[in-house]
C-alpha cells in the first residue's frame, strides 16, 4: 500500500498541471520598498507595497515575501510639487516611479520600468496615495515590464539547476526535507530546470510527510497517555488533525482518534469536534510540496539583506 501510494505521488509529481500553470508559472517575488526610496509618507509607503504586490499576483507570479530571492522594487522621485489655486488648496504631485526586478541576493537587475503618477489631495500625504494609486498593474508597460522579469527569472533556474539540486540534495541529507522543498519549488515550472528536479520535490515531499507524521504521532500519544481526559484529547486532536493522509504511519493516527474519539464520547455523551485531513485528490503532489515550502518560510525569520545599490 505504502509503495502504491509513492508511486502515485511520484507519477503525479512528474506531471505539468496545465491548469496550475494557467494562473501561477511558479515564479515567485517579493515586494520590497529600500530604505533608498524617497521618504514618503507611511501610509502612502503601506499604498506602495500594496500596488506593487498587485503588480506581482495580477501578472500570474506567486506573491513570496518570505527570504525571496527575486524582488520588484521601486524608486520614487518628485517631479513637481505644487499647491493649487483652489479653495480649500491642495497639494499636486508629479512622481517618477521606476520599478526593477531582480536577483535581490546577487544583485542582478533583470529589468526595469518607469512611468509617471499623478496625484492630487487635501495634503501631501494623500497626494501621494492619490498618484500611487493611479500604478496599474495591467498597463501594458507594465505587464511588458513584468514578462521580461519573468523571463530572466526562468533563465536564473536554467543556469543555475545544477547548483540548486545539489543546495537541496545537501539540505536532504541532514534530514531538512521542508528546507530542501522550499528550495525546489521555488524553481518555475516553465524552466528546463523543472523537469530535472520535478521527481526529487515529490520523493522530499513523501520523505516531509512521513516524518512529520511520525513526530506528530508520537506527541499526540504522550499528551494522551499522560492524561486521558478532554483537555488531553483536545490538545491531541489539534495535532493529529493536521496530519496528511498519505504519511506512512497515518493508520496509526486513525486508530489513535478513533481510541481519542470513543473515549471522549463516554466522558461527555458528544462526538468529538476534531476531525482528521481527508485525501484531496485535486491537490497534485508539486502544489502540496509547494504549500509545504511555503509554510516553512513563513516560519522562518525575514532576515535576508537585499543588494539593490546600483540598481538606481
Amino acid at each position: 500500500m505504502k509503495k502504491l501510494l509513492y508511486i502515485a505521488l511520484l507519477l503525479v509529481g512528474t506531471t505539468l498541471v496545465a491548469q496550475q500553470k494557467k494562473t501561477n508559472d511558479g515564479i515567485s517575488l517579493a515586494a520590497y520598498v529600500p530604505r533608498q526610496v524617497e521618504g514618503i509618507p507611511s501610509s502612502a509607503r503601506n499604498m506602495l507595497v500594496n500596488r506593487l504586490t498587485q503588480v506581482i499576483t495580477k501578472n500570474g507570479i506567486s506573491d513570496n515575501v518570505y527570504n525571496a530571492r527575486f524582488i520588484l522594487a521601486p524608486n520614487i522621485s518628485v517631479l513637481s510639487k505644487d499647491i493649487t489655486a483652489t479653495a480649500p488648496p491642495k497639494t499636486a504631485l508629479n512622481l517618477n516611479v521606476t520599478l526593477y526586478i531582480g536577483d535581490g541576493i546577487s544583485g542582478n537587475l533583470f529589468a526595469s520600468q518607469s512611468i509617471e503618477l499623478k496625484g492630487v489631495g487635501t495634503n501631501e500625504n494623500k497626494a501621494y496615495i492619490s498618484a500611487i494609486k493611479r500604478l496599474n498593474p495591467k498597463n501594458p508597460e507594465i505587464i511588458e515590464f513584468v514578462e521580461k522579469g519573468k523571463q530572466k527569472i526562468i533563465e536564473y533556474y536554467n543556469k543555475n539547476c545544477n547548483q540548486v539540486l545539489k543546495k537541496a540534495t545537501a539540505l536532504e541529507a541532514q534530514n531538512q526535507f521542508k528546507q530542501a522543498l522550499a528550495v525546489l519549488t521555488n524553481v518555475p515550472e516553465s524552466s528546463t530546470c523543472f523537469n530535472k528536479i520535478k521527481s526529487k520535490i515529490a520523493s522530499l515531499y513523501k520523505k516531509s510527510i512521513d516524518r512529520d507524521c511520525k513526530q506528530k504521532l508520537a506527541e499526540a500519544s504522550a499528551i494522551w497517555t499522560a492524561n486521558q481526559d478532554i483537555n488531553a484529547a483536545n490538545e491531541a486532536g489539534a495535532i493529529l488533525s493536521t496530519v496528511e493522509p498519505q504519511g506512512a504511519c497515518y493508520g496509526q493516527v486513525k486508530s489513535l482518534y478513533t481510541k481519542i474519539a470513543t473515549r471522549v464520547k463516554n466522558l461527555s455523551d458528544r462526538d468529538w469536534n476534531y476531525q482528521l485531513k481527508v485525501l484531496d485528490l485535486n491537490k497534485t503532489a508539486i502544489r502540496a510540496a509547494r504549500d509545504v515550502g511555503v509554510a516553512y518560510g513563513k516560519n522562518q525569520p525575514n532576515n535576508v539583506k537585499y543588494n539593490v545599490k546600483d540598481w538606481y
